[in-house]
């Protein structure tokens, strides 16, 4: 490994460890935003990027190659568009987090008063979508999946679950809960009409972003009764404007807590990044890629209803 960079904020509970960590074991320098322009990346080059940092520094500046291993729970549309239009190996921590951002889905299906073995709608069979179907299936519930990616062979069999698309899952489902990336496919993904389409008593669960959703239509859906129930961890300004009778009756649930500053996350993201670190410098396979995939032109596009997400986490 030629370098290694740490960009990222003085408070980041992540970015200390991971400094800590390398401090240990291999040479890190920790840049600003500033340092980013003047920076000759090479092949061989890494540079771990901190959360938070979106207005600080330009698309342009970020490396066309090496390695960008972002510590930050959700990718930002630049880092994404660089992942799909650069030489650069662009990865994130999903594979590190998935088990505590299932332990967070399972969770909010408490203080949401869902059905008891409710049918489950997973959108997303990527490290953390395929967390939540194992911790699901686990308490014997039905899960479908609605998945822009083909799954490898067995995995569906392997985790006892049946792919439908995006209509038919939201229609059918008791609790849906949405684990993709954004992007220009998925913006919203969740609109009013796919609402529309959802049973009453249904709830709906957001630990993606918040512009995976449309966040007017879902408090209006809430508010009339065509939803039971919304939980997220990534509250957008409506959410957080929302009438508070609607978290006072237990329709919204909302955590501002990132699953980052849970006790122990940090070393243990730290250590997941020292060996992709690690991997990328010995050619070895790295963890958490960003699979950045295409709206197909052809095929069936009902099958897929009228959007869905070609970023999967």
């Amino acid at each position: 490994m030629a370098n290694i960079y740490l960009l990222t904020s003085e408070s980041d509970p992540v970015g200390n460890a991971v400094e800590s960590l390398f401090e240990k074991s291999s040479p890190l320098q920790r840049i600003s935003s500033i340092d980013l322009s003047d920076i000759d990346f090479g092949e061989s080059d890494a540079l771990i990027l901190g959360d938070g940092l979106s207005n600080e520094f330009s698309t342009g500046n970020l490396p066309e190659s090496g390695l960008i291993q972002f510590i930050g729970c959700r990718p930002t549309a630049e880092l994404l568009d660089r992942a799909e239009n650069s030489d650069a190996f662009v990865v994130g921590i999903s594979p590190s987090i998935a088990p505590r951002v299932a332990n967070r889905v399972i969770g909010f299906t408490g203080p949401l008063k869902t059905k008891v073995m409710p049918d489950w709608g997973v959108i997303g069979l990527g490290e953390v979508g395929s967390e939540v179907t194992k911790k699901v299936t686990a308490n014997r519930s039905l899960v479908a999946i609605a998945e822009m990616r083909t799954p490898r062979s067995g995995l569906m069999d392997e985790l006892g679950v049946r792919r439908q698309s995006l209509d038919l899952l939201v229609a059918g489902s008791d609790v849906v809960s949405i684990h993709i990336h954004q992007g220009p496919t998925a913006a919203p993904l969740i609109s009013e009409r796919e609402l529309n389409l959802m049973k009453s008593d249904a709830v709906l669960i957001n630990t993606s972003s918040s512009t995976v959703i449309d966040e007017v239509a879902v408090v209006d859906a809430l508010s009339r009764g065509r939803l039971a129930g919304y939980a997220t961890d990534c509250p957008g300004e409506v959410i957080n404007g929302a009438d508070e009778s609607l978290a006072t009756t237990g329709k919204l649930i909302i955590t501002t807590n990132p699953l980052t500053n849970q006790i122990g996350a940090a070393q243990q993201i730290a250590k997941y990044v020292e060996a992709n670190v690690t991997a990328f410098s010995n050619g070895s396979r790295v963890q958490g890629k960003f699979d950045v995939i295409g709206f197909p032109s052809l095929g069936d596009p009902s099958f897929w209803s009228s959007q869905m997400s070609p970023r999967q986490d």
